[in-house]
């Protein structure tokens, strides 16, 4: 489960970073725990802001987590990045495990080693130094990471608002008694054969470690007391990277928690891109949308009375562009356009049936725009240059 390949040479986080990224470490439950941090060169500490949990993956080290891309968002995005490391199990020879329920059968790795406390300690070791807005405590994570992102969200939360896996799903030496309704979101790769998919969901192989995707959707589905799946689309097929990635919500969850799954055709046990050709979905930049699904700013959907299973993607042209955006015929009457910018704050907005806006104010950088028409939602993300 240690397989990470990355390319960060994605447009959309070509900044270079100038925050501050400091190596930390404390005793915890009798062991010395390490982890990175991240504060960006925006943060003040005059507002709340996010904080995000970054986990590796089996046999990983933190070092190599850090470097998935969450940094360069949270550049402009205004949010702390911490990348713990896991503990070495002695049962594999040296390499690091968390303690996340992922196993075969009741067997499990790290078993006596406490990670949910450990993770629950750093975040209030980071909230002692930082403005850290409670309501905003995200956690993400590759393989075994993603497993223990499941975990989390199984018993931490009361802590955690949302958890974003990758290639792991809800290990299967765990009892999860959530208790409470969380947003959830999944990425997976068809042909995953480390961590797998599950053949009854057009995958190559089934899990060994934990549920299939489809037992996870399943999971989370009636946790969150979610109705019907919504095919909202598939990604245009641009990167030639001979990928297709569906994206699939479902949608009438209580408490404005959410099921969400991006299905990768054809991927391996990868965080995309893994190419310098690049991809057409990178995963850190829609793990931090989805965690901007739960942000306070973005209520267009809710005032209109429209749910977010309903939001499709709209196209909108010249991207990038230096003035003016122009959005795609909708074939419905436009009622607003909104822009919100990576820390989901609301930037501008436009009411009336136009098909053009003026964006020659904002300042450089990714913007997200919602689109509210008088037959739903539409939504899409465009670069100011």
């Amino acid at each position: 489960m240690k397989k990470l390949l990355l390319s960060l040479v994605s447009v959309a986080i070509c900044a270079t970073s100038f925050g501050q990224q400091t190596t930390n470490n404390w005793e915890f439950d009798g062991l010395n725990r390490e982890y990175i941090q991240y504060v960006p060169s925006v943060y003040d500490g005059s507002e709340a802001v996010p904080l995000v949990i970054v986990l590796h993956g089996l046999g990983d080290v933190m070092s190599n987590m850090a470097q998935v891309g969450f940094h360069q968002v949270s550049d402009t995005a205004n949010f702390i990045v911490v990348t713990p490391q896991a503990i070495v199990d002695q049962m594999l020879s040296g390499s690091t495990a968390w303690n996340s329920g992922a196993g075969v059968g009741p067997f499990s790795l790290n078993p006596d080693i406490d990670d949910v406390g450990f993770i629950n300690a750093l975040i209030d070791t980071v909230s002692d130094r930082y403005n850290i807005d409670q309501s905003r405590i995200f956690t993400t994570g590759f393989s075994m990471g993603g497993f223990m992102s499941n975990r989390l969200a199984c018993e931490l939360n009361d802590r955690v608002a949302s958890i974003a896996s990758v290639g792991g799903t809800v290990g299967g030496a765990l009892t999860c008694t959530p208790g409470e309704d969380i947003p959830v979101c999944h990425f997976h790769g068809t042909s995953d054969g480390t961590v797998g998919y599950g053949i009854a969901g057009g995958g190559v192989a089934d899990n060994t470690f934990g549920s299939n995707v489809s037992d996870w959707i399943s999971f989370w589905n009636s946790n969150n007391s979610c109705g019907a799946a919504v095919l909202e689309g598939q990604f245009p097929n641009t990167a030639n990277d001979g990928f297709l990635v569906d994206y699939l919500e479902y949608g009438g969850c209580t408490n404005s928690s959410r099921v969400v799954h991006y299905k990768v055709h054809g991927a391996e046990h990868v965080w995309l891109p893994n190419s310098q050709a690049g991809s057409d979905v990178f995963y850190t930049l829609e793990i931090w949308k989805f965690f901007l699904g739960l942000s306070p700013t973005n209520l267009v959907a809710s005032e209109l009375g429209i749910g977010e299973n309903e939001i499709a993607s709209i196209g909108v042209y010249p991207n990038p562009t230096s003035d003016v955006l122009r959005i795609e015929n909708t074939e419905a009457k436009i009622l607003n356009v909104s822009v919100f910018n990576t820390a989901g704050q609301l930037v501008n907005e436009f009411s009336g049936n136009s098909n053009t806006i003026d964006v020659s104010a904002l300042q450089t950088g990714v913007y997200q725009i919602m689109v509210a028409t008088e037959k739903g939602l539409y939504s899409n993300s465009f670069i100011k240059n």
